[in-house]
């Protein structure tokens, strides 16, 4: 069963030897927290109801330890014996062997990073209207039985036609020339329980938000299931990281070479913000770009930004996202 928690949650309820399937969890994502695991272990059945022996509690003070969070073999008893297993399970650090996906993963980005100079810009932008618009449109998705749509698939609806003017970002880079291709396939950066991978929906400016919606959704289900095939995460030009689900706002994505730019998504927060002459609290996107400053210069990247924000802060039709 696999549970989802943070590395330290794992290893403490590991100390304490807790069933983790009994831990409420609070993070977010339904993630366990150290905190979960810290007052699941406080429960009043755990705490208070176990005799200390002295030398047991002299230990464990002089390691600046809370006896409280040491897990005994007696529930009745806490001894010495107890407290010297608890600091070797805490001074012993937990082991994870690379999974040849983790290995890969690490090869790509250790090449990217050191192959190609790398920058990161920043934006943010007022996306109240168009997330207007895609309730509206998740609602006519809803009654007609289709696929939810996503913020993920608007993104990547709008960056396919963001790129169309902006080509140059669609690219690769070579020792003697730049290729800009000739499609722009948008990979989404799915995270495993190993790592990424990035299948890409080919084609994405040519597609409504109906077929990228379907395409994503598939995707993504099919990479879960370890189902994807060659060609589903193969031949991309640029690459989506979103981190909205997450309190992140800014990140620094590296590039997916042998693409040129990735687009690193945070979360969309309610801020106020000057609107119409007036301060309001506006919905607000966190966005990062990283290019390839081999042959993107920073001022291509600042108009490609430019003519995304104009996109972001407008509504769309339903018409635009069902048929265009």
């Amino acid at each position: 069963m696999n549970i989802a928690m943070t590395p330290a949650a794992r290893r403490e309820a590991e100390i304490r030897m807790m069933d983790i399937r009994k831990i409420r969890p609070t993070g977010v994502g339904g993630y366990i927290q150290l905190q979960d695991v810290l007052q699941f272990g406080a429960k009043p059945d755990f705490r208070n109801k176990r005799h200390v022996t002295a030398l047991a509690r002299e230990i464990a003070n002089r390691n600046r330890m809370m006896i409280d969070d040491v897990p005994s073999q007696n529930s009745a008893r806490v001894t010495k014996a107890d407290v010297l297993l608890y600091l070797k399970r805490k001074s012993v650090g937990r082991e994870i062997p690379h999974s040849e996906m983790r290995r890969v993963i690490a090869r790509r980005m250790t090449k990217s990073i050191s192959e190609a100079p790398q920058y990161t810009m920043f934006g943010e932008y007022d996306v109240t209207e168009l997330i207007e618009s895609l309730r509206n449109y998740v609602e006519i998705m809803r009654v007609a039985g289709d696929v939810k749509p996503t913020v993920s698939d608007l993104l990547i609806y709008l960056v396919a036609r963001t790129l169309r003017r902006n080509d140059i970002l669609n690219s690769s880079y070579s020792q003697d020339k730049v290729i800009i291709h000739p499609h722009i396939n948008i990979g989404i950066a799915v995270a495993l329980e190993d790592g990424l991978i990035v299948p890409n929906i080919k084609d994405a400016d040519e597609k409504p938000l109906r077929e990228i919606t379907r395409e994503r959704a598939m995707l993504v289900q099919k990479a879960r299931k370890g189902r994807l095939l060659p060609d589903d995460y193969s031949g991309g030009t640029f690459t989506i990281t979103n981190l909205g689900q997450f309190p992140v706002q800014y990140s620094t994505p590296i590039i997916n070479q042998p693409e040129s730019a990735i687009l690193g998504v945070g979360m969309i927060a309610e801020k106020p913000a000057v609107y119409n002459g007036q301060i309001e609290i506006r919905k607000m996107l966190s966005i990062s770009l990283t290019c390839d400053h081999r042959h993107i210069d920073g001022a291509v990247a600042a108009r490609f930004l430019k003519d995304f924000m104009q996109l972001l802060e407008q509504p769309l039709t339903n018409e635009q996202m069902c048929n265009q």
